[in-house]
């Protein structure tokens, strides 16, 4: 009797699908947010919100960090299955949602801000992929 007791308890604190579709979700809306606060923090620079910039990073740079966010929620929710953080079924769901607003800061500092040279207007684009660096008179060799 206990058995199934035991059986019947974990199988309903086992997640659903439903959990398991909150990363593509979240991912999503994390790489959304961060794309449309890297155009508008760059829409002064002439050359940050040109339309090959733009093509770029929304058919290169949007799949590849939303895949590379949706890998490493995924991977959060599997360490969260096997060891549950103390706090039980919230801790569980606002975990992902954290760990979302966190990957969504990082790849909006990897895309970094505009610089105003002091006697000019801005002459750099941003990075096609974050972290990379970018292009323009400050980089040059």
């Amino acid at each position: 009797m206990r058995e199934s007791q035991a059986r019947g308890a974990s199988a309903s604190s086992a997640p659903g699908c439903g959990w398991y579709l909150l990363a593509p979700a979240l991912s999503g809306v994390g790489v959304c947010v961060g794309t449309v606060w890297t155009v508008r923090s760059w829409a002064g620079c002439p050359l940050g919100n040109n339309f090959s910039n733009n093509i770029g990073l929304q058919m290169m740079t949007m799949p590849a960090v939303w895949l590379c966010m949706t890998l490493l929620l995924f991977l959060l929710q599997l360490a969260l299955r096997r060891r549950p953080l103390p706090g039980g079924r919230a801790t569980r769901w606002l975990a992902p949602f954290a760990a979302a607003v966190l990957l969504t800061l990082v790849y909006r500092i990897g895309m970094d801000w505009p610089y105003f040279p002091p006697d000019s207007a801005c002459l750099e684009g941003y990075p096609l992929f974050p972290f990379t660096g970018k292009t323009g008179p400050r980089f040059s060799l």
